[in-house]
């Protein structure tokens, strides 16, 4: 993560307060000053949704439909502050896999942060979440291309390296009952969407090796794949 500092801390108080300087002070020099943003209420409200919608799709037009009733801001200020986040760095966005630009364009990109820290509230809830921000920043660091896809099923990464060869990627904290099925067949129709014969499922702990609708899902945790990043 981007807080080492935080880990000698002693207490969770300080490591929270740590964490909200860092923030304040990212907030106010990266954003405020150098965009000279004036509406205070509109990115603060922006940067709440943003940060707590890490992993996950975000669409500015429903956005601007739940809060223009409630807050006065033009839809051009709104996307203006949106691409001042990606601009800095705090957020990036992946879009849909798509033959077109203007089918990309026309879906919700899905949010990641540059460090899952910033977010004010994390549950035990979000754990699947936070490792998908872990492997996409280990991708982008890659310098890897990267989509999600969703079709009948959703899969979370489609990954183009420099050979543009496209890769499937699927993670999730953990394998159950009530999700494998469902993370499985994700994984499955994005390779057969790209038709290609193999895909990884990113999980925290498990590993092995399953065949579904003959193709092969490596099942593989997250930290070994970071201490030997390979697809």
């Amino acid at each position: 993560g981007g807080f080492p500092e935080v880990s000698l801390l002693k207490s969770d108080f300080e490591k929270r307060k740590v964490i909200k300087e860092y923030l304040e002070a990212m907030f106010f020099k990266d954003l405020v000053e150098r965009f000279n943003i004036s509406n205070i209420p509109l990115l603060k409200m922006l940067t709440e949704r943003l940060f707590s919608s890490f992993s996950s799709k975000f669409s500015l037009n429903a956005f601007y439909k739940q809060y223009k009733e409630k807050l006065p801001f033009s839809k051009d200020t709104l996307f203006s502050y949106y691409y001042y986040f990606l601009e800095s760095m705090l957020i990036f966005e992946t879009r849909k896999f798509a033959e077109s630009s203007y089918k990309r364009l026309r879906n919700p990109a899905k949010v990641y942060l540059i460090d899952t820290g910033i977010c004010k509230k994390v549950t035990s809830a979000d754990r699947g979440r936070i490792l998908e921000n872990i492997v996409f920043c280990q991708l982008r660091r890659k310098g890897e291309e990267i989509f999600y896809f969703e079709e009948k099923k959703e899969c979370d990464f489609i990954i183009k390296d420099e050979q543009s060869k496209l890769f499937p990627g699927q993670v999730t904290w953990e394998l159950k009952e009530e999700n494998k099925e469902r993370e499985i067949k994700g994984l499955v129709e994005a390779c057969q969407k790209l038709n290609v014969k193999e895909g990884v499922l990113f999980t925290y702990d498990e590993e092995g090796n399953e065949i579904a609708e003959g193709i092969n899902i490596k099942i593989t945790p997250v930290w070994k794949w970071l201490l030997r990043p390979s697809h």
